[in-house]
């Protein structure tokens, strides 16, 4: 298994730079069920943070490059069951940040009985107690 940072999925997913991204590209044609890649839930938190800050992406853009991740033979993705309830989440909101629905669903997979906010946004779509 290869661990992979932020940067270098973005570069592969954009194409966007004429030397990283042919170098993605190959290290992720190199990925195989035998040597997957790995994503951490924070790298999958970043990729969509930098698709929609830099790269301007939409929200259905940024969820088909996550779920595209999700369901790659050749991905680990850490904490699956909740990046899949978080791209539900995000898909179903207007306004919710994947990171956002991301720490939700990954806190009350772990047991949490509720996700402290301050996030207004985060609290009335993702079902945070907003904190006063």
């Amino acid at each position: 298994m290869i661990g992979l940072d932020t940067n270098v999925v973005v570069r592969f997913l954009t194409q966007d730079d004429s030397v990283q991204s042919p170098i993605a590209s190959r290290l992720m044609a190199r990925l195989t069920r035998e040597r997957p890649g790995f994503i951490s839930a924070i790298v999958l938190a970043e990729i969509a943070w930098v698709l929609s800050r830099a790269y301007k992406a939409s929200r259905e853009d940024i969820a088909r490059a996550v779920e595209g991740l999700l369901r790659s033979a050749e991905l680990i993705v850490e904490n699956a069951p909740a990046a899949y309830r978080a791209l539900g989440l995000y898909t179903a909101s207007a306004s919710a940040e994947f990171a956002d629905a991301l720490i939700a669903e990954t806190a009350m997979l772990a047991g949490a009985s509720e996700v402290a906010t301050f996030d207004k946004s985060a609290a009335t779509e993702l079902g945070m107690r907003l904190l006063r």
